[in-house]
């Protein structure tokens, strides 16, 4: 309907989703320790639900938008294939797809 360029990419790829991730993880964990012991020092539980808020926005800062650190990985896509070595003629000249050949091994009695 719309196409829009935008003026930055917008993708980013397999291990830098993986990175991402794990960075998410790693600072949700990190910011409710910490903020689980400011709480109990402090006797305070909503010190340690600002922490963890406060640790979800540092996360989502630094995971959300496609930096170009999660995009050094680039996709290797497979090139199309030609729709025409798809079919094969026959003899009488009608065209029609290869036959697929059955490479499953049997198993049952061996004939005698």
């Amino acid at each position: 309907m719309f196409d829009i360029e935008w003026p930055f990419e917008t993708h980013m790829d397999f291990c830098g989703q993986k990175m991402a991730e794990r960075l998410f993880q790693v600072i949700i964990v990190l910011f409710g320790i910490i903020g689980f012991f400011a709480g109990y020092i402090m006797q305070q539980f909503s010190m340690t639900i600002y922490s963890v808020l406060f640790g979800v926005l540092v996360s989502a800062i630094l995971t959300l938008p496609p930096w170009s650190i999660y995009r050094n990985n680039q996709i290797q896509w497979q090139k199309p294939l030609d729709s025409n070595k798809e079919t094969t003629t026959n003899k009488n000249g009608s065209s029609a797809k290869s036959p697929k050949k059955d490479v499953r091994k049997t198993k049952g009695k061996k004939d005698e």
